[in-house]
């Protein structure tokens, strides 16, 4: 199956950690700094959208429009692992297998019925449940959203950060099913760190703005997330999903 993987990127050009997974990926930039990135990264190819298109969920909406079928990596991503194999094995997962499970993963996603696909968002393998590869129901995580054309979804430009969150519950009003191969798992840098992308909009304000957004559109679907033993809250606005199904 015919899948694209897209990288959008904001004000980071010579810092795409993603292109050293992915260099064949596509790179999705405005059309203001195309000279930047083309210069930082000779040998990647881009897709420029007018500089009209401001912040991450308007980004994300143009790129669907544009793509269809698509999986949007991140650019601060540092590997693609499988989740499933004891301490000692190889993990990490090259390019062309990396490929290949990805358009695999989307078309199970199509068999299935199932617009919004993805992977398991948590890096830490201990966590992972051996009688539970694969998650149809919940979230996915914005670092590696995977979307298949003819769906209901689309983003809202109101949302400032927490794209995910949006596109997670949405699809869950109109279509229930998800697609998440928890066996394999991208792993990115901290989310509060580095300049550019979506740092240069994320702040306290802008997570309470979006967890109030989400709960007035999706009420008890969004809430906020409690400290556990293995994860501490990185801000107060910190949410979760719970769904009913």
């Amino acid at each position: 199956m015919q899948v694209e993987v897209v990288i959008p990127s904001h004000k980071r050009a010579g810092r795409l950690a993603t292109l050293a997974l992915f260099p064949s990926a596509i790179v999705c930039v405005p059309a203001s700094q195309a000279a930047e990135y083309r210069a930082a990264h000779p040998q990647a190819q881009f897709v420029l959208h007018p500089d009209s298109v401001v912040g991450l969920a308007a980004k994300r909406n143009w790129m669907y429009q544009h793509f269809g079928n698509l999986l949007m990596l991140d650019d601060d991503i540092t590997d693609f692992r499988r989740m499933y194999l004891p301490a000692g094995e190889p993990v990490s997962i090259g390019e062309t297998r990396a490929l290949a499970i990805i358009a695999e993963t989307a078309y199970a996603a199509k068999q299935a019925g199932a617009y919004l696909w993805g992977f398991n968002s948590n890096p830490n393998p201990t966590m992972y449940k051996t009688l539970n590869p694969l998650s149809l129901t919940g979230y996915v995580t914005g670092c590696a959203t995977g979307l298949l054309a003819g769906s209901k979804l689309w983003y809202n430009s109101s949302i400032i950060c927490n794209e995910d969150y949006w596109i997670s519950c949405l699809n869950a009003y109109y279509h229930r099913l998800i697609w998440k191969d928890m066996r394999f798992g991208f792993i990115q840098k901290d989310t509060f760190v580095g300049q550019g992308g979506l740092a240069e909009f994320r702040n306290i304000d802008a997570e309470r703005q979006d967890f109030e957004l989400l709960r007035q559109c999706f009420g008890e679907a969004v809430q906020e997330k409690k400290d556990s033993v293995l994860a501490k809250r990185k801000h107060q606005f910190q949410k979760t999903m719970k769904l009913p199904f």
